[in-house]
Parts: C-alpha cells; sequence; structure tokens
C-alpha cells in the first residue's frame, strides 16, 4: 500500500484512529464524504473498480483497495479494523442481471464481510420511495426493487445498521445543478413531467455530517431516516431558484424556456433510463429534522446548496501555474521563437492558429508539431471567408488593395485575427497577446506596426465592460530584432528549425522563390547555418 496523507500525519501526531471503509468511493457521495472525513480524523479506506479511480481516490487522502468483484475475502480484508462501512456502491441503470448483481447480490457479501470483520455499523443511503415497491406505480421498476431487495438482506443481517432514504442531494459537481446551468445558458430547461411534483433537496455538507455521525456511533442502531431538506419545492421552483441565485452572483442571464416532456417520452428525448425518470416521479416528502434531531446535525438553507453547485461550476479553481498567455502560432520561424520564448519566460500558453483559403497544409502542420514538442495544444479557428487580396479579384471582386499589393497581402488581417486573439484572450482570462512580428515586417504589412498595435491594444480594453477591470496587453518580443537576431535566438531557445515552415507555396519542399523562402534563405547564409529539411 502506498505512502497516504493519513500516514504522514499519524507520524506527525501519535494518536488513534477511526477507521472507515467506503464502497463506491470515486462517486459524487464517495469524494465529498472523503474530504469532510479526513476533516473529521477518520482513517478511510476507499474501495473502487478501476485503477483510474484508484488514483483519484488516492488523490484524496484515502487508502485504497481495488476490488472488481464484490467477494468475501476482499471486502473482510478491506473492512478490517473499520469501526463503519458506508455502502455508496450502487447502480440506477441498467438490466434486472445488473441489479441483482450490484444492488442485492453486492449487498449479501457485504453485510457477510462486514459481519466478519466485526464491523460495527453499516449505513446504506437507499432511496426516497424504497418502501413503495409494491404500491406505487412509479416505484414498481428493478431499481425500486434491488434497493428494497437489498434494504432487508441490510434489516435480516447480523450486523447493525443505519439506512438513510435521501431526496435529491445537491453541491459542488452533484448530478442535477450543473447540468441545469447548462441548459440555462442554451434558453431552454428540459423537465419530464409537469415540473410540480414535490421534492426536498438536501446540501451534500448535511447528508455528509448524517453519514459520517452514523459511522461514528450516533444514534440507536438499526434505523431508517428519509434524508431530506427543510425547503418543500418542485422543480420549476428548483430552476427559478438556481436562475436568481446567477443573477445574485453577477450573471446578466434571461429566464430560460421551460420545455415540458412527458414522462413517457424522456428517456428518449433527454437520453436517461426509464428508472432515472421513476426516480423523478416520487412525490414523497417527510420531516428532515427527525433525522438530524437523532444524529445531531443542523439542516442549510437549500440556497446554500445552490449556491455552492454555482460557484464551483462558474468559478472553478485553477491550478495552473504561470500567467496565461494566448500565443499566435503560424508554424513560421518567428511564431516558433516566439512561442519557445514565452515557453522559457513560465507563461501558461494557450496557441492559438488561424486556418485560412490557401494556407499551406505544411504550415499547419509545423504549428501542430511546435506545440507539441512542448506539450501544448492548439486551438485550431477555421476563419473561411478569408482569402488574400488577389485571389478575391480573381473571384471576381472589384478589391482594389490588390493591385501591388505585397505577397501574401490579406485585407484586415491582424484587425481579424488578434480581434479573435483577444476573445479568447477573455475566455481563457488571459492578460497577454503574443505575437512574433519582427522590425522589417511594417516596411511591408502596416497593420503589424507599432501604432497599429497600441491603438488596437486600446480598442480591445476599451471594448470591455464597465464592470470588467482587467486589462490585455499586447506583447511583440521580437518587434526591434532582425530576422539574423531571431535565428540567433532559435539557437538559444533550442528550437528545431526543422519543423518551421516559412513558404507561401505547399508542397513537399519550400519553393525558394517566394519573398519569405529568399528572406529565410539570406539569413541562413549570413550565419553560416544549414537549413535543414522540412521534417515532421
Amino acid at each position: 500500500m502506498s505512502f497516504t496523507l493519513y500516514d504522514k500525519f499519524k507520524d506527525d501526531h501519535t494518536m488513534e484512529y477511526k477507521k472507515l471503509a467506503i464502497t463506491g468511493a470515486n462517486g459524487y457521495l464517495g469524494k465529498h464524504t472523503i474530504k469532510a472525513a479526513i476533516q473529521k480524523g477518520w482513517q478511510v479506506v476507499g474501495i473502487v473498480r478501476r485503477d483510474d479511480a484508484a488514483k483519484e481516490v488516492e488523490s484524496l487522502g484515502a487508502k485504497v483497495e481495488i476490488i472488481k468483484d464484490f467477494n468475501l475475502d476482499s471486502l473482510k480484508s478491506a473492512f478490517a479494523g473499520c469501526k463503519a462501512v458506508l455502502h455508496f456502491r450502487g447502480v440506477v441503470c441498467g438490466s434486472e442481471e445488473l441489479f441483482e448483481k450490484v444492488n442485492i447480490d453486492g449487498m449479501r457479501v457485504l453485510v457477510e464481510a462486514a459481519l466478519e470483520a466485526k464491523v460495527s455499523r453499516i449505513i446504506f443511503p437507499s432511496g426516497l420511495g424504497v418502501n413503495r415497491y409494491g404500491e406505487e406505480e412509479w416505484a414498481n421498476d428493478a431499481y425500486f426493487y434491488s434497493k428494497n431487495k437489498a434494504e432487508q438482506i441490510l434489516k435480516n443481517g447480523k450486523v447493525p445498521y443505519i439506512i438513510f432514504r435521501p431526496s435529491y442531494i445537491l453541491g459542488p459537481n452533484d448530478e442535477l445543478i450543473p447540468e441545469m446551468i447548462n441548459q440555462i445558458g442554451n434558453g431552454v430547461v428540459h423537465v419530464a413531467g409537469n415540473g410540480k411534483i414535490p421534492m426536498q433537496p438536501i446540501y451534500i455538507k448535511d447528508a455528509i455530517e448524517a453519514f459520517l455521525n452514523a459511522a461514528d456511533g450516533i444514534g440507536d442502531n438499526n434505523q431508517t431516516f428519509d434524508l431530506v431538506g427543510p425547503k418543500i419545492l418542485n422543480m420549476l421552483e428548483l430552476i427559478e431558484m438556481v436562475v436568481q441565485n446567477m443573477i445574485d452572483l453577477g450573471f446578466n442571464i434571461p429566464r430560460p424556456r421551460i420545455n415540458i416532456i412527458k414522462f413517457e417520452d424522456a428517456p428518449e428525448q433527454l437520453g436517461i433510463c426509464k428508472e432515472m425518470v421513476d426516480v423523478m416521479r416520487c412525490d414523497i416528502t417527510s420531516n428532515g429534522n427527525i433525522a438530524a434531531k437523532v444524529l445531531g446535525y443542523n439542516l442549510s438553507d437549500l440556497d446554500e446548496a445552490i449556491k455552492s453547485a454555482i460557484m464551483v461550476k462558474m468559478f472553478p479553481e485553477t491550478k495552473e501555474k504561470g500567467e496565461k498567455a494566448i500565443v499566435l502560432l503560424s508554424g513560421g520561424i518567428d511564431s516558433a521563437v516566439v512561442l519557445y520564448w514565452a515557453n522559457n519566460k513560465g507563461y501558461n500558453i494557450i496557441p492559438i492558429s488561424f486556418n485560412y483559403n490557401f494556407r499551406p497544409e505544411n504550415e499547419k502542420k509545423a504549428a501542430l508539431k511546435l506545440a507539441e514538442s512542448l506539450d501544448l495544444k492548439v486551438i485550431k479557428i477555421d476563419i473561411p471567408f478569408l482569402k488574400e487580396s488577389i485571389d478575391l479579384r480573381i473571384e471576381g471582386l472589384p478589391i482594389p488593395s490588390a493591385l501591388y499589393a505585397p505577397e501574401g497581402f490579406i485585407p484586415s488581417r491582424n484587425l481579424i485575427f488578434y480581434s479573435i486573439a483577444a476573445y479568447y484572450a477573455e475566455a481563457y482570462g488571459c492578460k497577454v497577446i503574443i505575437g512574433g512580428h519582427i522590425s522589417a515586417d511594417p516596411q511591408t504589412f502596416p497593420d503589424t506596426a507599432p501604432d497599429f498595435f497600441e491603438s488596437l491594444e486600446g480598442l480591445i480594453n476599451e471594448g470591455k465592460h464597465i464592470k470588467d477591470k482587467t486589462k490585455i496587453k499586447l506583447l511583440f518580443p521580437l518587434a526591434k530584432k532582425t530576422k539574423i537576431d531571431v535565428l540567433k535566438l532559435t539557437q538559444k531557445l533550442n528550437i528545431p528549425l526543422k519543423w518551421t515552415w516559412s513558404c507561401y507555396s505547399d508542397g513537399d519542399q519550400p519553393c525558394g522563390m517566394c519573398t519569405s523562402c529568399r528572406k529565410r534563405k539570406e539569413a541562413f547564409q549570413k550565419l553560416n547555418f544549414s537549413d535543414q529539411e522540412f521534417s515532421l
């Protein structure tokens, strides 16, 4: 078993640990409960089925047991020394065989293993309405049957238990509000049924406190509680609460349209299983204070749960290091140098590359290869309308700038490129946009001159709304350098020149005749560089 946060804490603090096992540890309930349990001094054994899930759970500080198929010996070993087991493993959708295997047989072997491991209590979140199996039409599916059967196995066993029947459990990264926010953003929220079925969502913080207090032995053994919140409302009212909380947090969004979907049509139209629809049809309400009083916790206002879910969705934490910067990457030498320069300076780089008509395919490949060499992923932006002036003239447009235009001239190229870059800078929270223009560029292309970019930077920042105080800076580290200077930098930054493409044409080899090829060749010759063949 690998060294965990618990091992270090135990070394630093000679104390006795309470030990807790959690099945389904990588699920929504499992991950949140692990974090809370560790803060309360529990040693947690997280039980999962997959290697990738194991890494995720271990990163939270739990010891991990990978048990791909529930079996007595593996579970007994995992439960050794545990005061309690939280049984979160279960399925809501699937075949009758799957429900039988996971929800029913899984409970049977878990109870036996807990008995042999001398576990003091099993805590089992079942489902609101499970006790109505056989009584209500919505509770007569395989899911409710399997949960009801699992409850009976637990009740008939010899290990003390607490059964919870939870309503919707809301909070950060829950299974309802983030998707609701996505739909609000799209202007339409899809609702199964008429949206008026009563519900009592509970904040995940309260649910976890109930689980952990029960695990710690609070309350009498062998009790069953409805795990519900303090407020009775319906789905339409929940949607309105989410919208209002988003507005209160500063997001100016219009009220979405509600698309009512018949229950019988919901599985196909919403892409969910029938069992999930049946859970939505549960109309049971209860007194959440009963469990709260017995198990020693307080019920939070529903707004707290909603706000916490919105905060995580709309204000995601980032572990990225360095100031974020957009880098315009063409695949030529100059853009390669600013890419490596920005990386060397410690920027958190987001490279963007524009795909327009007749842009050389080799140039596109070069941009991708250069980004990959630094483990960066290029954002490829298609601009299908963008064409060189000569191409527009050949198509029959009267474009005056086609006359005597420099080779490769595209009308308003950098106005378009950097305006799009500014859009992505705002979207990704970047304060810097970096381009690779050199000192000679303004002689041919006026939209690469310092005055042009100074004006454009001002326009970009003037275009921000009054509450947005952030500023975006256009940065050109090569603006005072010659092509010779830039080539020297390629050596210092260890840039693979064979991955760059400078030719306006597209072929197996550069044409050697266009302006860009000639300038490249001239600079290489002055420095006695060997221009290697283009190679990807």
